[in-house]
């Protein structure tokens, strides 16, 4: 009972992803492990565009059907022996990439766009006339004495000048 109970708080039920949790604690430990080894992690962070208008529009169910098939394009694009796919929460998802590169980080995040506007999801309430996320992508070394929370503000910076830049977008904040 234990264990099944750790596995529903460690997987999303929606997205079937792993959770804001797991991410947490998945995040902590690689980023150790790149101090310890001296590499760099890749994070996106991705934003399903005007979600809100599409729930509005097409409903809860519609809404919770397209965040499902958003989670299944994640978990396929996340394809690195490491990679880790969560639910950040509401309408937002996160990657990491452990040992990634700025290059490998954008074309990750590139595949990624691409294949959410390959659903062709409609929504009316869009620019492009179907679902399209935007991607803040961002790549740290860790050193001794640093945060994982700098790494989740360089992709949160990213994901808002993706969103200033119109949506639809991949920004990367790499030094």
């Amino acid at each position: 009972a234990t264990r099944h109970l750790e596995e529903l708080a460690s997987t999303d039920p929606l997205s079937g992803l792993a959770s804001r949790r797991s991410f947490d604690a998945r995040l902590a430990s690689e980023w150790q492990r790149a101090v310890a080894l001296r590499h760099g992690i890749g994070l996106l962070m991705i934003d399903v565009d005007h979600f809100k208008l599409f729930n509005d529009g097409y409903g809860h169910v519609e809404g919770d059907a397209c965040l499902r098939q958003i989670g299944q394009v994640l978990a396929t694009v996340a394809d690195g022996p490491s990679d880790f796919a969560a639910r950040w929460g509401g309408e937002e998802f996160v990657l990491l990439l452990p040992g990634a590169d700025a290059t490998r980080a954008r074309e990750t995040a590139e595949r990624l766009r691409l294949a959410v506007m390959a659903l062709r999801i409609r929504h009316d309430g869009a620019p492009a006339g179907f679902i399209t996320v935007s991607i803040g992508a961002a790549r740290l070394e860790p050193a001794a004495g640093s945060r994982p929370d700098e790494l989740v503000e360089a992709a949160d910076t990213a994901l808002y000048a993706a969103k200033r830049r119109g949506r639809n977008t991949v920004v990367v904040d790499a030094p």
